[in-house]
C-alpha cells in the first residue's frame, strides 16, 4: 500500500502544530509565584510570568468609574487576577463575624446571578472560608458572554470562567477576582484557587 507525500505531509504538519499548541499552552502557565502588596495591607502571590496592565490597558479593557487596586495578565491576554475594593462601606470596622460572612455571600451572589452574563453556571455557590485571620466568601462559576449586534467584534457564544474572593478590610468589601477565557478554566482552576486563598490582609 502506498502513502502518498501529501499524506504524509499534512499529517507531519498537523503533529507540528499540536507539539507547537502543547509548548506555547505550557509557557503561559504558572510554574512560579511571587507574592505582591497591593494598595495598603494586601499582599497575595501571583505567577511570576503574569504582567501588571497599565493605567491605558486598564482603561481600554474596563468602563468603570474606580480603577482596579491592580490587575495582573497572562501573557497571552487570557488569564487575569484582579483586586479592588468596592466603593460602598460594609459594616463597621473590625466587625467581620460569621453573620456579617453570610449577608455578603447572599449580597454578591445576587449580584453575580445578575450580572452582564446571559447565562451562569455555579461551580461553588459561595464557600465561607477562612483567609489568615478573616473569614471570607468564595464564588466560582462560568458565564456566558451575550451577543451585542453593535459590538465590532462580538464576543457572543463565549464564556469565562472565574474564582472571586470576597472579604471585608476597613470597613469595606476587598474583591480579588481571577477569570480566563471558558475553554481553558480546567487548566487553571488549581492555579487560581492557589492564587485567591492567599491572599494575606
Amino acid at each position: 500500500m502506498k502513502i502518498r507525500k501529501s499524506t504524509i505531509k499534512i499529517t507531519l504538519s498537523l503533529l507540528l502544530l499540536i507539539i507547537f499548541s502543547a509548548f506555547n499552552f505550557a509557557g503561559q502557565m504558572p510554574d512560579k509565584y511571587k507574592r505582591k502588596r497591593i494598595g495598603e495591607g494586601v499582599t497575595l502571590l501571583i505567577p511570576t510570568n503574569f504582567v501588571e496592565m497599565s493605567d491605558e490597558e486598564i482603561a481600554a479593557k474596563y468602563f468603570t468609574p474606580k480603577r482596579p487596586l491592580a490587575i495582573f495578565r497572562s501573557p497571552d491576554r487570557k488569564a487575569e487576577i484582579g483586586v479592588n475594593s468596592s466603593i460602598f462601606e460594609w459594616g463597621e470596622i473590625g466587625m467581620e463575624s460569621e453573620m456579617s460572612m453570610e449577608l455578603l455571600k447572599g449580597f454578591y451572589k445576587g449580584a453575580i446571578a445578575n450580572s452582564f452574563y446571559e447565562k451562569i453556571k455555579f461551580l461553588n455557590e459561595g464557600e465561607i472560608v477562612n483567609i489568615g485571620d478573616r473569614q471570607g466568601v468564595i464564588f466560582e462559576f462560568i458565564g456566558a458572554i451575550p451577543e451585542d449586534p453593535n459590538a465590532i467584534i462580538n464576543q457572543g457564544g463565549k464564556s469565562r470562567y472565574h474564582q472571586v474572593l470576597y472579604s471585608v478590610y476597613n470597613g469595606k468589601v476587598l474583591i480579588v477576582n481571577f477569570s480566563v477565557t471558558g475553554t481553558d478554566y480546567t487548566y487553571w482552576q488549581e492555579h487560581a484557587t492557589k492564587m485567591i486563598t492567599s491572599v494575606k490582609i
